[in-house]
């Protein structure tokens, strides 16, 4: 069964679902990507409702009936002084994709420093939006492109299996000193904790750490340097830059993994993502510009 979303309504706080086939309004719950616990909260809070009639988990729906799920939002997010507001490249009434420029952090590390979180709510505030973003997604601090959020309680953990089950596709460009041997290959190759240094990820032997799977492809050959496509396969801590370390070409600018110092910064920006919306059903296709700092 895969209800068909009809649209947003009522400034986006509304959804509207087409039931296929008879069925109860739970499945219809879990069927637009709610997480048992995350249905349980919204019928509780009386969310799910047909023709104007609050529904229960037990109650049975006929095909064709249009259930809407009515979002809960907190008061707008206050915006946070002296934080501009964020590159929105992507927005719904249950995710955002914002562009994080370099040196900022994602989440808050609890010094109070301002993050890339604080931006989207200033984003989010002077949009008057009155939803709460919570990333979905990490980039290193000196890492830049898209980064993914959740803007509903009710659809998280949809967002969060996406992004954990590897069920979208990630591209990044990456710049390495010298010329790249291979216009194209595939980089397996098991990732772990360096035991001598807690900053560092390592390749392990087989049959230690995570499996690890990174796609490159070379886009261009300068004369100092390449500009390759890098896509990840699985998505493990600093993976990007620990496979392309292994094989003898360390990102530019990645000092902690062999790099040399380059005064653009780390050389490493995601560019795009590809999935399918875990809500909607719609195939979301996310690209940001390629940075200055990559351009010939």
């Amino acid at each position: 069964m895969r209800c068909e979303f009809l649209g947003e309504k009522g400034d986006a706080t509304r959804l509207e679902f087409r039931v296929p086939e008879a069925c109860s309004a739970l499945d219809v719950a879990l069927d637009t990507g709610m997480s048992r616990r995350s249905a349980a909260r919204a019928f509780q809070r009386g969310e799910l409702s047909r023709d104007g009639e609050m529904l229960a988990p037990p109650s049975r729906l006929l095909a064709g009936d249009t259930v809407t799920v009515a979002l809960v939002r907190s008061a707008v997010t206050p915006a946070v002084l002296d934080v501009p507001p964020a590159t929105i490249i992507y927005q719904d009434s249950v995710c955002l994709a914002a562009e994080k420029p370099a040196g900022i952090l994602v989440h808050g590390d609890g010094t109070g420093t301002p993050t890339l979180t604080d931006r989207v709510r200033v984003s989010l505030a002077r949009q008057g939006v009155a939803a709460i973003p919570q990333a979905v997604q990490r980039l290193d601090v000196d890492t830049t492109g898209i980064v993914l959020f959740s803007l509903s309680e009710e659809y998280q953990p949809a967002f969060d299996a996406l992004v954990a089950g590897h069920a979208m596709r990630k591209r990044y460009l990456a710049e390495v000193a010298g010329s790249f041997p291979q216009d194209a290959t595939t980089i397996e190759r098991p990732i772990g904790r360096d035991r001598h240094d807690a900053r560092r990820m390592r390749v392990c032997r087989p049959g230690q750490g995570q499996s690890a799977l990174t796609r490159v492809r070379v886009l261009e050959r300068r004369s100092a340097s390449t500009l390759l496509l890098v896509e990840l396969g699985t998505g493990r801590r600093h993976q990007i830059r620990v496979h392309l370390s292994s094989v003898g070409f360390p990102i530019m600018g990645d000092v902690l993994y062999g790099g040399a110092r380059d005064a653009r910064g780390l050389m490493l920006h995601a560019l795009e993502e590809e999935f399918d919306h875990p809500v909607t059903g719609a195939h979301v296709l996310l690209r940001t510009e390629m940075p200055q700092r990559f351009r010939a």
